[in-house]
């Protein structure tokens, strides 16, 4: 009988179900017999994990023994490593002392060529830095020897000119309208320190050096850009005042190539054509910045003094005297500029939203059980020499001796970031000091024969001057006015220092708050210091003795100058217009000292000069040189120079 297609579909579905159930149930069976045999083999070994090498070696017993083992040789045994043969720097804090930086040069690593590493020391009094303070130091220095020599010629003594080096850097030391700042944060809560700095920027810093040039502003006159002593529209750029050796190429003759600069292979891409001594074309660059925004308020009440100090002193000490043809000088161009400014910022919250009516406001307290510090302490150094003399035959088809073109950078960059307060209370004094203490000494002092003379070739004159710059700007946000301490705030004031709520009740009541839906307070039991000292140094001595012979010799281009020094240092604080009360009095002033000096011979004295004059000297390099170092430390002047500081300053 036939299945209807409902009962076919059933009868169909048990028949798989069962041949599924089946061949699980054999499948498990496959599995156990499997796993019993391959047990059933197992059993039959010995040992399953064991494997059994046959080799057939014949070694006699006891005449092969152990190899021999030693322990490597202690650390002082083990020979030392090579002495460096490039300058190495290292820089050590230690909290213990004076807070002076100290240099130490190991004396097995003084040659020829002066000391080939030190160690850059800075020692701090052990000073704790309190809680909620930020206190920085950073010591950056760069030290080079780069004296080269290429041939055999009568060239002065290098140790001698590095020794007339350092005499110029303690005349320009000398020539700082303030002693060299202080790294110890006890000396700004000293009152005698204060009082000597105060007194030091007030007095009139004179000098009894022929032939130096001093710019001295106080209080308002220091404000704005003055650069040279004269108050000017806009800074100069250091990009724009550059040296020719140091400018970009012009990229209109690349932009007209249709195709990339790569493809152009019309000249050799290691040397071009002509010929070229560079024994100068050195950078060093000192830059800071920092910008410093860590508490501020509308309203300032200190129990002390209000004392605010900012000193900014640039000393340029500079020896030109290039001897040679005439047309062989350099020439250096010094720029000092400085920018001090005071921009107004009204507290951005003042009066954007208030509580509702007949609310009192909250009173919200940041309390500081001691003193509340935020300093920083930037030193940066360069110290290098670049004494090259080469004396060589120019007779191949393109020349080229780099024995110059050093670059030498210190780059400090500070962002410290804080709170802005409705009032701040300060039981001790409120401190602020900004010292900007920037120096450049500047020797190239040449001796040239032989080479391109500059008008033959049609360029300009000052193309291989060099470029000595000091930088320096001091900018505040927030403008502070000083006024008597009102009744309400010298009753706050007077409130024993643990008693809060007391605290509060009292702020509640000052009309100076009316209306505010919370009031931020920050309370200070000790004194609230702000400290910014910046201290630049670069020396830089690039006095070549260059002698080129043959047949191109007058076709060979000399860059003897075209040096570039910068000192940069920029300090920004941030904060809102404040209305400071001291119960003891305010004491604010400002200080601007730009002291320059210019040891060069003028066009006159150059063009004067013969080449007899100039084989005599070449000749017997023993008589003294008419460099800047002996014209200075002698005790009179060689009548027949005639100095003139102020020849290549910038108007």
């Amino acid at each position: 009988m036939a299945l209807d297609s409902i009962s076919e579909t059933i009868a169909h579905f048990v028949g798989t179900f069962e041949l599924t159930i089946e061949q699980s149930r054999l499948r498990d069976q496959y599995e156990e017999f499997t796993a019993l045999r391959r047990k059933a083999e197992i059993e039959g070994l010995e040992d399953p994990a064991s494997i059994h090498i046959k080799a057939d070696l014949d070694i006699p017993a006891g005449v092969y023994k152990a190899l021999p083992y030693s322990f490597q040789p202690s650390d002082p045994e083990m020979p030392l490593p090579n002495a460096p043969s490039v300058p190495v720097s290292e820089s050590v804090i230690i909290v213990d002392g004076p807070g002076q930086p100290v240099r130490f040069v190991p004396e097995s690593e003084i040659g020829d060529t002066g000391p080939s590493s030190f160690v850059e020391l800075i020692i701090l009094p052990p000073e704790t830095v309190p809680l909620g303070s930020a206190v920085t130091v950073t010591v950056q220095t760069v030290f080079m020897r780069d004296n080269d020599v290429v041939g055999e010629g009568d060239f002065r003594d290098p140790e001698a000119l590095m020794a007339q080096g350092k005499q110029m850097l303690d005349m320009a030391l000398s020539l700082h309208a303030v002693a060299a700042p202080s790294f110890s944060l006890a000396d700004y809560q000293s009152t005698e320190m204060l009082d000597a700095l105060a007194e030091q920027m007030t007095t009139p810093m004179t000098s009894d050096i022929e032939g130096v040039t001093v710019h001295q502003f106080h209080g308002s006159e220091a404000l704005g850009v003055i650069v040279n002593g004269e108050h000017v529209a806009d800074a100069p750029v250091w990009k724009d005042l550059l040296p020719e050796f140091h400018q970009p190429e012009d990229a209109s003759d690349s932009a007209e190539l249709p195709f990339p600069d790569e493809w152009d292979q019309s000249k050799d891409p290691e040397f071009d054509d002509g010929h070229l001594v560079v024994t100068g074309g050195n950078v060093a660059i000192n830059a800071m910045a920092a910008t410093v925004a860590w508490v501020d308020a509308p309203i300032i009440a200190v129990g002390g003094q209000a004392v605010s100090l900012t000193a900014i002193s640039q000393v340029a000490v500079v020896s030109d005297w290039d001897q040679g043809a005439p047309g062989t000088g350099s020439g250096t161009n010094i720029v000092q500029t400085s920018q001090i400014e005071v921009e107004s910022k009204t507290a951005p919250w003042l009066g954007a939203t208030s509580g509702a009516a007949g609310a009192a406001p909250i009173v919200i307290v940041d309390h500081v059980q001691g003193d509340l510090v935020v300093a920083n302490f930037i030193k940066q150094d360069i110290d290098a020499t670049d004494i090259d003399q080469i004396e060589t035959e120019i007779s191949a088809s393109s020349t080229v001796y780099a024995l110059g073109d050093n670059e030498m950078y210190n780059v400090s960059d500070l962002i410290q970031l804080g709170n802005y307060y409705d009032v701040i209370i300060i039981d001790g004094n409120m401190i602020s000091v900004d010292v900007v203490n920037q120096t450049i000494v500047l020797v190239d002092d040449d001796v040239i024969s032989g080479g391109m003379d500059p008008a033959a070739d049609g360029d300009e004159a000052g193309d291989d001057e060099n470029l000595v710059m000091n930088e320096a700007s001091v900018k505040t946000v927030g403008d502070d006015t000083y006024q008597d301490m009102s009744h309400e705030m010298s009753d706050t004031m007077a409130l024993a220092e643990d008693d809060i709520a007391a605290l509060e009740d009292a702020l509640l009541n000052d009309p100076n708050f009316a209306g505010m839906e919370q009031i931020r307070v920050l309370k200070i039991d000790g004194d609230l210091l702000q400290v910014n000292v910046v201290e630049q140094t670069t020396v830089m001595q690039d006095q070549d003795d260059i002698e080129l012979s043959g047949p191109d010799a007058p076709q060979t281009q000399v860059v003897a100058g075209s040096n570039a020094l910068l000192n940069s240092a920029s300090v920004t604080k941030m904060g809102v217009d404040s209305t400071i009360m001291a119960a003891n009095g305010a004491y604010s002033d400002l200080m601007l000292h730009q002291a320059s000096l210019l040891d060069m011979p003028n066009n006159e004295d150059i063009t004067t000069m013969t080449n007899e004059a100039i084989a005599a000297i070449m000749s017997d390099m023993s008589i003294a040189q008419p460099d800047a170092a002996l014209a200075l430390t002698s005790p009179t002047t060689d009548p027949t120079t005639n100095d003139d500081g102020l020849q290549t300053l910038l108007a």
